[in-house]
């Protein structure tokens, strides 16, 4: 049995808000207003499987990356992270993670389309390519892509649902066809001889070089118009930007500035408020000091003081009377000087202690101020740091980010101009060489597509489902091979209105989904609509119109719900809401574009 795969949630985040939307087994229909963000869910889950580039909306602003979360029938669930301006994918499995290129290369799984081809049995297989030439190319997840991401665009186009209308890619879109019906692909086909280095071959290599180009330009899904367009804004709002850039970032440099003066001030502060709390403790050293000082000389002069009244006796010695002593002689000192002295250094050393007391006193006071000055400073500083942190910096940063993404997106835009620019160069030189080229020589080719008993089973799948929808008409439908499309009661399917192309071209996406599940052969296993009940919104002429009195819509619903409730998925993007009659068992979204009630839309 066949694995599938099952979409459950598409996340956008940023560093300031995120938005998410969850799927369900089942039938899912989100809907509601125009302009809410329903064709650019197709577009971001189209983004999320390896296209190339998403479209730029206002609503994308402040969003960074997209996460889509993917499971299969196994039980396996991964998420695919991804820069919402593009580049290789994020895996996350579990705590695991490993980065997935965007770029496809056969039979590897390092890369998201090798990853997910391996998921549902398709990895290393080859599609055709050409037929004239017998080439084949490597299948890739975005050959797969446009058949079960059916955008509003597509699912009303006058050509085949199989091929997307450009005949360089005709070959390979059938080979895919083919291979989901068949689970045969082209490996068995051996490539033709290289051509004579003649003009032939070089309108081959052309061919070749053209379709390349051409496959290129529809997976980026851009008009040159619009991208010539978009450029023209880019290239304004990236001189605007650049000068918002630059006025923020000086603000942000005038303020550092102010900051880092702030500091060397609040430095210069500290060091002075350093030195006179050292001055202030040696002061205090030098006032004890001096302290010890007048005590001593106190002594010394009280004690000097006695001596002049004590009475002079004979020497209890020698008996020798006081006139014949010499004691002051013998300890060469005068007590009467000494006591002057003393004195006079107690005056002194009073007179320093003052000076002392005033000098500590001036220091306390430039402390005091010093302090209070520190205190103003830091609160300046605190302010200023304050407004830098929490409004010029991130101010300053999101400008950045804001040019940064303006400039990449720029960049793409200008490679994806360059495309088209390299595109009409080529094929003008192709435009030359037929002019002057002759009919080349009959070759074997390779048959293109599939069988005519595979089409018939497979158009008589689209007819059961056109009946249980209550089609208009008998709903005899056969597969022509000349145009790749389908023919319905006699009338080619795109020679219809709009809105019965949407509706039949949603029927053969459905038959396909089912087909391949019905036969057990590989397929995505989930389908998203864009507006296939368009007849009811848009009405094209007078065939649309009469649908409108019909149960078509009712039936619709009721038939998703009877056989895709179980593993497969079907996604359904409308502006009308689903019949009241059938809204049970529907997995519903509804974008009200009304911010006061529900959900407002996708972003």
């Amino acid at each position: 049995m066949s694995s599938y795969l099952r979409l459950d949630k598409l996340r956008f985040s940023g560093p300031s808000k995120r938005s998410e939307i969850r799927f369900y087994s089942g039938v899912n229909v989100i809907c509601g207003a125009s302009d809410t963000g329903k064709s650019f869910l197709a577009e971001a889950v189209d983004f999320m499987l390896g296209g190339s580039e998403l479209k730029v909306i206002p609503e994308r602003e402040g969003y960074s990356s997209i996460e889509l979360g993917l499971s299969s029938t196994e039980g396996q669930s991964w998420t695919f992270e991804r820069a919402i301006s593009g580049g290789d994918f994020i895996l996350r499995q579990g705590q695991a993670s490993e980065k997935l290129r965007q770029s496809h290369a056969h039979e590897r799984v390092d890369n998201i389309s090798g990853f997910l081809l391996a998921k549902i049995d398709l990895l290393g297989k080859r599609i055709l390519k050409s037929s004239t030439k017998n080439k084949t190319n490597s299948l890739s997840f975005r050959n797969l892509a446009r058949l079960v991401i059916v955008q509003e665009g597509e699912i009303q186009q006058k050509g085949s649902p199989f091929w997307g209308g450009q005949f360089t890619l005709k070959t390979a879109e059938l080979a895919t066809i083919k291979l989901l019906l068949t689970g045969i692909d082209d490996s068995a086909v051996v490539s033709a001889a290289p051509d004579e280095p003649d003009q032939a071959g070089q309108i081959g290599l052309l061919d070749e070089l053209i379709a390349d180009l051409v496959s290129e330009i529809i997976d980026m899904g851009e008009e040159q118009g619009e991208l010539e367009a978009q450029l023209e804004r880019l290239e304004a709002s990236a001189a605007e930007h650049r000068d918002s850039v630059a006025n923020a970032q000086r603000t942000l440099d005038a303020q550092m500035g102010e900051r880092r003066e702030l500091a060397k001030q609040q430095r210069g502060i500290d060091d002075r408020l350093d030195e006179i709390r050292e001055l202030l403790a040696r002061f205090e050293l030098l006032r004890e000091h001096y302290g010890v000082d007048r005590e001593r000389l106190r002594a010394i002069q009280e004690s000097g003081t006695l001596f002049a009244y004590v009475e002079r006796v004979a020497c209890p010695l020698c008996g020798a009377g006081p006139e014949t002593q010499h004691a002051d002689a013998d300890c060469e000192g005068n007590v009467a000087t000494i006591v002057e002295a003393a004195t006079a250094e107690i005056s002194k050393i009073e007179r320093l202690s003052e000076e002392l007391a005033s000098t500590v006193t001036d220091l306390l006071t430039e402390q005091g101020s010093l302090s209070a000055l520190r205190a103003t400073v830091e609160h300046a500083y605190a302010n200023v740091d304050a407004e830098i942190r929490q409004t010029m910096a991130p101010e300053v940063e999101e400008a950045r980010a804001k040019f940064t993404d303006i400039i990449e997106t720029r960049s793409v835009v200008r490679g994806s101009l360059a495309l088209f620019d390299r595109l009409e160069k080529l094929e003008a030189r192709r435009a030359v060489l037929d002019d002057v080229t002759p009919e080349p020589a009959e070759k074997a080719k390779v048959a293109v597509g599939f069988s005519e008993v595979v089409a018939h089973q497979f158009s008589l799948k689209v007819e059961h489902i056109l009946k249980a929808w209550n089609f208009p008409g008998e709903c005899r439908v056969h597969y022509d091979k000349d145009t790749s499309d389908f023919v319905i009661d006699g009338k080619p399917r795109g020679s219809r209105g709009k809105g019965l192309r949407a509706i039949t071209h949603a029927a053969v996406s459905i038959a396909l989904l089912e087909y391949c599940q019905e036969h057990e052969l590989p397929h995505p296993g989930f389908l998203l609509l864009d507006s296939p009940l368009l007849a009811y919104f848009k009405p094209e002429g007078d065939e649309d119109t009469a649908l409108q009195g019909t149960d078509l819509k009712e039936r619709f619903y009721s038939y998703l719900k009877a056989h895709h409730g179980g593993e497969s998925q079907v996604i359904i993007i409308e502006n009308q809401h689903p019949p009241d009659s059938e809204l049970e068992g529907l997995n519903l979204t509804v974008f009200t574009r009304n911010p006061a009630e529900g959900r407002f839309g996708l972003l």
